[in-house]
């Protein structure tokens, strides 16, 4: 797309530069034109420098799994497929299990009980916020410095360059725990309390680090408990190699795909909330009827004293 607006920038100086010459010969002022080419030229610059987004999209996998769309705080239940959006939140309960692909660059595994923010979908500088839980990644390499990804925990941040790795992060603990199976390296940089300086621990493959407020040696060691994810990432690494099939989707396309499947929790919402209308209805007639008084009966012996 960028070499096709760069050539039909080219064209349109070709187109004009006659003119410009044109008026040279005459005594014309040619700044005008200059003007205006200069100011396209340095459109299409800024433009080819804009960082596009990940064509970013969750499957679930199975059992529950939510979105919190940006802007929102109300949390959808999904099922099968939707596309995230930078600032999107997404959670897997106990029984819940997810996958997000990007493009056909990247697939990442999403644990039970995890809960990860889109902080940045953008190719040039993607930053994966992981609140708790754990997920497992393959990223392919990648060939230049166009692309820029970033794994953050309340601890920790990740600086990955096209690898096999795992990243956890434990609430109770506050310990996070950052794994390189068999290629790649990620860069990692403690913070916050107990992180002491921002020291950057370079991870080969086939080694972890682990740290928290009780942990004040950090050093990267042989896998060792990070390891019982290498099942996980080998499973990424197949999600990849199927990405030859991969076909991009329109940014109208992934907009109503999305609104599909935020609209059936939004169904399904209405849906019960009607059940609980009607039950509830119900229920007030069962116990209206229960304290009304027993209607008289027909042929009901009258009295004799009255």
């Amino acid at each position: 797309m960028f070499k096709l607006k760069t050539a039909v920038f080219v064209l349109l100086a070709l187109s004009l530069s006659p003119a410009l010459r044109a008026q040279d010969e005459e005594g014309g002022d040619g700044q005008d034109y200059r003007k205006m080419m200069q100011e396209m030229l340095k459109a299409n610059g800024s433009s080819q420098g804009q960082s596009e987004s990940w064509d970013a999209r969750l499957k679930v996998v199975s059992g529950t799994v939510m979105v919190k769309p940006a802007n929102s705080e109300e949390w959808s239940k999904i099922t099968g497929e939707i596309p995230l959006e930078s600032d999107d939140a997404v959670k897997t309960e106990s029984d819940g299990v997810a996958e997000l692909y990007l493009d056909d660059k990247g697939a990442i595994a999403l644990g039970r009980n995890t809960q990860v923010d889109m902080t940045s979908l953008e190719q040039g500088d993607s930053v994966f916020t992981l609140n708790f839980g754990s997920l497992t990644a393959k990223i392919k390499k990648f060939l230049n410095e166009k692309f820029k990804m970033q794994v953050r925990t309340p601890s920790a941040v990740c600086a990955v360059r096209g690898t096999e790795f795992a990243v956890e992060y434990s609430q109770m603990g506050k310990e996070t725990s950052v794994a390189v199976y068999d290629e790649g390296r990620v860069a990692v940089t403690p913070e916050g309390e107990g992180a002491g300086s921002a020291q950057e621990y370079t991870l080969e493959k086939n080694t972890e680090i682990s740290f928290g407020p009780n942990n004040k040696r950090f050093r990267p060691v042989a896998l060792a408990k990070m390891a019982r994810y290498r099942g996980g990432v080998a499973q990424m690494r197949g999600r990849v190699a199927a990405f030859k099939n991969w076909k991009p989707r329109s940014q109208a396309r992934r907009a109503a795909l999305r609104d599909q499947a935020l609209k059936r929790k939004i169904i399904r919402r209405q849906l019960k909330d009607r059940k609980q209308v009607k039950g509830k209805a119900r229920r007030k007639a069962r116990a209206t009827r229960r304290q009304a008084p027993p209607p008289e009966q027909e042929g009901e012996i009258e009295d004799p004293g009255q």
